[in-house]
């Protein structure tokens, strides 16, 4: 076993997670380091200082190499800190000519001046700004290192790390030796509480009864419920504590005094941070359904009357060449009247053509609208038509920073409402102006949140909100067969699917065992050609994405190909980069491979990006993506795996089948897709503070 404490100079992110990096020692030797995920906390920066250890293993081309069982950073001593500090990306600006100067004048007393934050003697060389950066970014360095350690010395993995500063700052070590319970935010309840006991806690102590009733609580958001009955809780906590009854009611009665939960009524509590975010968003929608938007309009800007509103809806439709349901005309009124509304409907009912025309009416009124969704490929189709639009977390950043404001002459249009939960609401609202008008457009039918909490299906529950259901099914898409199959889907129906015989519109099913699957769908998608688009329930399994990826790009790869990646190969990008504007789920292919890295070709971009080492991890293979992935997005066709899963459910084969425009086709085991559809379905599943005020008709009418 070999300890090495090394200043890092190149990095190479693995795909899974992990590193290699190279670094020199204190000798300026330089060494090779392989670090596992669960080694590394982050990955190493170049220019930082990092302690290793593990075992050196000979590579037939490498030579040998450090296969690291523990990374941290670390500060350095000695000579090596000024090196540390001039290369280090955290200590921008200091630079060779600095870093010699400050070693020069306080040599080994360097790391006491900055632990210490003397500001005055580094101010002298540095001039008082930078004195200040630098004394801060040394804090945060000391503190990231203080608690990689103590995670590690309490058993913890070091992975964790980055989620306790996150959350505590450069404290963060303090702040968890403090009260170690603390870690059930990020952390399980056997590992945290065998660390608790074993740095002193009592058993019996009021910090462990109430980490016990939290911990019970973290479990209910894990499953996405905001609300938990009260013989749960006391199951819970008695399970936890193993204790009997009284000391597991003392516990509850413990936490409500500490307010770290919420009676709501007679067996039902909710954990404190969801009952605050709910109770907000009850308050901001009862004060919106009661008021009219002519009271709170811009001070430039009035909204258009009704007899306008109508005017300018039919003006739409002459221009666009289209007949609006009068279902759809009254969507567009509630839009431009009402401070919160909502527009519901399934596959094929007009929710675009709405979106369209409010877009029409709004800017044609003088006003404006702003189109907002959770995922950055539905941001990206409402740019297609016409809207300024954003992701909803760009919205909220940008709102944050202050780079934008909002009025009584906005509109936000929020698009796939169902998919933003409890926390991404409770944001939105608290940033959104009272005067800013809100539209809300979702199907309820698809997929919940992945996050915990069901906003946009409590408020199509309550009868307070202003809302459209769109219920006629458009000619053009009644013709595919799609919207009845998914009407009759998501009643809880399955209807009879004939077999596969082609390309052509409809929906088909094939059957298969999970052991055909791969061959299955490489032989329907040859059949079905272009414009298919692979969608499964599951990332692993044999009918997994990751296995149907690297089986489809094996047999059509070409040979050029860089870190799993080859000319031709259908991409997605994982993260959202508003520089470039590509989103998380942009799709794309592969156009050039190059000596170390890519060309991606994203749709809707006129020029391919190029992609290295360093963006790596923001690239997937896209053959076959997640459902949850497609949500906000249309292909002409789908192909969708459909075998027994935890995860298969009525919302997902929903979801997955309404992305389709023309043609879908199942394949697999025809009882796991009538198991699915039949069974109680994720959303109603959810047990929710928002969900028992719409059934209490908490919500007051408007008057």
């Amino acid at each position: 076993m070999t300890t090495l404490a090394l200043t890092v100079r190149k990095v190479w992110p693995g795909s899974q997670g992990g590193a290699v990096f190279t670094g020199l020692d204190d000798s300026g030797a330089l060494h090779r380091v392989v670090a596992a995920p669960k080694a590394l906390h982050r990955i190493p920066l170049a220019g930082e200082h990092w302690e290793v250890e593990g075992p050196i293993r000979a590579h037939y081309k490498f030579g040998p190499q450090i296969h690291a069982e523990w990374a941290v950073p670390v500060r350095p001593q000695g000579e090596v800190l000024r090196r540390f500090l001039a290369q280090n990306p955290n200590f921008q600006q200091i630079g060779e000519t600095r870093a010699r100067r400050l070693w020069e004048v306080f040599g080994e007393d360097l790391p006491s001046l900055l632990d210490t934050g003397n500001n005055p003697l580094l101010a002298d060389i540095l001039g008082d700004k930078l004195a200040t950066s630098l004394i801060e970014a040394w804090r945060l360095s000391r503190g990231e290192t203080r608690a990689v350690r103590w995670l590690d010395e309490h058993k913890f993995p070091v992975s964790l790390a980055t989620k306790a500063l996150r959350l505590w700052g450069v404290d963060a070590a303090e702040k968890i030796a403090e009260n170690p319970y603390r870690l059930l935010a990020i952390a399980d309840w056997p590992l945290v509480d065998a660390a608790a006991l074993d740095a002193g806690a009592s058993p019996y102590s009021p910090e462990r009864l109430v980490a016990a009733v939290e911990a019970t609580c973290y479990r209910v958001l894990h499953d996405k419920h905001t609300v938990v009955s009260e013989g749960d809780l006391l199951a819970g906590v008695q399970t936890l504590l193993r204790c009997p009854i009284q000391t597991a009611q003392e516990a509850i009665s413990t936490a409500e005094a500490e307010s770290a939960v919420v009676k709501l009524s007679p067996g039902h509590w909710q954990p404190f941070g969801p009952w605050v975010m709910e109770s907000f968003l009850r308050d901001q929608l009862r004060e919106r359904a009661r008021g009219e938007g002519t009271q709170t309009a811009d001070l430039y800007w009035a909204r258009p009357g009704d007899d306008q509103i109508g005017l300018l809806t039919t003006n739409f439709e002459s221009r666009e060449g289209i007949h609006l349901t009068e279902e759809q005309r009254h969507a567009v009124w509630l839009a431009m009247t009402q401070r919160c509304s909502l527009i519901m409907g399934g596959a094929g009912t007009g929710k675009t053509s709405i979106i369209r025309a409010v877009r029409h009416v709004q800017e044609a009124s003088g006003g404006s609208i702003l189109g907002v969704a959770l995922a950055g490929r539905a941001a990206q189709r409402l740019r297609e038509i016409g809207c300024q639009a954003r992701t909803l977390a760009g919205l909220l950043g940008a709102l944050e920073r202050q780079e934008i404001s909002l009025s009584g002459a906005d509109l936000v249009v929020l698009d796939e409402a169902s998919m933003v939960d409890l926390p991404l609401a409770y944001t939105l609202f608290r940033h959104l102006p009272p005067e800013t008008r809100l539209l809300m457009v979702g199907d309820p039918y698809q997929l919940p949140p992945i996050g915990f909490g069901l906003v946009f299906g409590a408020l199509v529950n309550d009868p307070s909100i202003p809302k459209v259901e769109l219920t006629r099914i458009h000619r053009q898409a009644q013709s595919t067969g799609i919207p009845s199959v998914a009407r009759q889907i998501r009643d809880g129906k399955l209807p009879s699917l004939p077999p596969f015989s082609g390309p052509g519109p409809g929906v088909s099913f094939i059957h298969c065992r999970v052991e055909e699957a791969q061959a299955t769908i490489i032989e329907t998608l040859g059949a079905l050609g272009s414009e298919t688009q692979l969608l499964s329930p599951i990332k692993r399994g044999l009918a997994g994405t990751e296995a149907i990826n690297t089986s489809i790009h094996a047999l059509r790869s070409t040979g050029q190909t860089w870190s799993g990646l080859g000319l031709g190969d259908p991409v997605i990008h994982l993260e959202n980069d508003y520089e470039s504007l590509v989103f998380n789920g942009t799709l794309g292919t592969v156009s050039e491979v190059l000596a170390d890295g890519v060309q991606i070709q994203w749709d809707g971009h006129d020029h391919p990006m190029t992609f290295r080492e360093s963006r790596r991890e923001a690239l997937a293979l896209a053959y076959a993506i997640s459902i949850h992935k497609a949500q906000g997005s249309q292909f002409r066709r789908v192909v969708i795996p459909i075998f027994t899963n935890r995860l298969l459910d009525r919302t997902l084969v929903y979801t997955a089948l309404t992305r389709a425009e023309e043609q879908v086709v199942f394949l697999g085991d025809w009882c796991a897709l009538e198991a699915a559809v039949k069974a109680q379905p994720a959303p109603e599943q959810r047990r929710t503070g928002m969900m028992l005020a719409a059934d209490s008709a908490c919500f007051e009418s408007p008057i």
